[in-house]
């Protein structure tokens, strides 16, 4: 068995890493793992909320299945003495099969109350975890005799300043060791030193609270990008018009202080988004070189991913995610570096969604997942021709309001089921940035009737609970 270390951020947009794309924002140490191991070009999160996507991570299942469909905290219904029971997740297996268990970092995941209930070792507190409060973090700055970074704060979305000023912008005036980010580094290798001290595989967890707002880099990174060398997004000029009416009550209502903003405004926003992704290649940074300290780079296989992505001021000024199913919103990264660097600075280009990862991480453990909706990587990473899939659902239950979506991918369209508004179908080869919806065009009525189809036949093969309604919607027009 191999030691499995997999670095996570939160709400990370595939267009902030250097190996997918991005001219702008530098991640060189998310680049090397990419030029060591195989990048995912459509991986895609089962849900585009933390909890719900969280919660997949840790049983390989949709949202409906699991029952945390929304964020915990929030005042939607939501009920965590009746979700998650006999759920099987892929700590126990990796326990059971002699891994030892670290986690550092960001938990929310709903079904459990904390990643030390999951069985982990570390840091991972309940819910949401405010690290800059906690008693950890504290003990961390005196430990090291670092001053508590001041938060300047210069955006609101919401157009005011709010509880929490989780929908703000910014930056912390102090040293880059200083924030949750470094907190977090320092204490994954402390875990890495105590579990290489056994004569047993480790299986470590970092999981960033960033890059999702507060975008707050360190001094270092603050003003790493000049927002003038940052171009509109092609879909800024967005009217929606011919989409959803819910993309206008997000863009509009939910944060009118995002929506109201011209580029000017938002390139600085970016611009600290992209310092705060950069601050975090650079943790990634210390703990690859870490592993390369200690000589276990080589035999350690490493996972980068993000739980969702994040609008980032796309399609006119949309904030955080929601009931937009954008790409930039679903599309995840995805990069392996196998244990001896196999297939180093491939690409694969198969339909995968983070509900594989457990089933991969119990394949890695000699165990099988046969609850799981995924499939175990490991083929992939193999090189062992493709996995299968001809298309890949996700889903979708609110936040902040309920909302019910289904998202099917196919070859190279994209079918959104909005069920109490219209629908939406994309071509991605031809319509990258999402701005022509197609679901009304004569011409794409087999096209559409085909993504109909497949999406029932995925909606029924795990057993959706909406899956009667969506065949009631969509059955009489194929």
């Amino acid at each position: 068995m191999t030691n499995i270390i997999v670095l996570l951020t939160d709400q990370q947009a595939l267009h902030s890493i250097g190996s997918y794309g991005s001219g702008i924002c530098q991640t060189p140490n998310i680049d090397a793992l990419a030029a060591d191991g195989i990048r995912f070009t459509h991986a895609y999160t089962p849900c585009a909320l933390c909890t719900p996507a969280r919660a997949s991570l840790l049983t390989g299942l949709y949202p409906h299945k699991h029952g945390a469909i929304h964020n915990t905290g929030t005042h939607l219904p939501f009920s965590p003495e009746l979700i998650g029971q006999g759920l099987s997740v892929y700590p126990s297996t990796m326990q059971e099969s002699g891994y030892q268990l670290g986690y550092a970092g960001k938990w929310h995941s709903g079904i459990i109350n904390s990643a030390h209930d999951a069985g982990f070792t570390g840091y991972g507190p309940p819910d949401y975890g405010n690290c800059w409060e906690s008693s950890e973090f504290e003990q961390y700055l005196r430990n090291n005799n670092l001053k508590r970074p001041e938060k300047i704060l210069e955006f609101y979305a919401e157009g005011k300043p709010q509880y929490g000023y989780g929908d703000a912008s910014g930056y912390v005036d102090g040293a880059i060791e200083a924030t949750p980010s470094g907190f977090l580094t320092n204490k994954t290798i402390e875990l890495i030193d105590q579990f290489s001290m056994v004569d047993r595989p480790f299986f470590m967890m970092t999981s960033f609270w960033g890059p999702h707002a507060p975008y707050l880099p360190a001094a270092d990174f603050a003003d790493m990008y000049n927002p003038q060398e940052i171009p509109e997004w092609d879909s800024f000029s967005d009217d929606l018009r011919n989409k959803p009416y819910i993309h206008s009550i997000y863009r509009k209502y939910i944060f009118p202080g995002a929506a109201s903003s011209n580029w000017d405004v938002w390139s600085k926003v970016v611009s600290r988004y992209y310092g705060f992704v950069s601050m975090i290649d650079y943790q990634i940074g210390l703990i690859v070189q870490h592993l390369r300290d200690k000589r276990l780079y080589d035999d350690t296989l490493i996972i980068f991913a993000s739980d969702h992505g994040e609008t980032i001021g796309i399609h006119g000024g949309a904030f955080d995610k929601g009931a937009m199913a954008y790409e930039e919103v679903y599309n995840v990264p995805l990069i392996v570096k196998t244990k001896g660097n196999h297939n180093a600075g491939s690409t694969n280009h198969d339909f995968v969604s983070l509900l594989d990862l457990p089933s991969t991480f119990c394949d890695l453990a000699g165990s099988n997942n046969e609850s799981s909706h995924g499939k175990s990587l490991v083929p992939l990473l193999d090189g062992q021709g493709t996995n299968g899939r001809e298309h890949l659902m996700s889903q979708f239950h609110g936040h902040r309001f309920p909302v019910a979506q289904r998202m099917l991918w196919w070859d190279k369209y994209k079918f959104v089921l909005n069920f109490a508004d219209k629908d939406e179908l994309y071509d991605l080869d031809k319509d990258q940035y999402e701005m022509d919806n197609l679901i009304d065009r004569s011409e794409c009525s087999e096209v559409i009737d085909e993504c109909k189809h497949r999406l029932l036949i995925s909606m029924d093969e795990v057993d959706d609970t909406l899956g009667p309604q969506a065949r009631h919607l969509l059955e009489r027009e194929i």
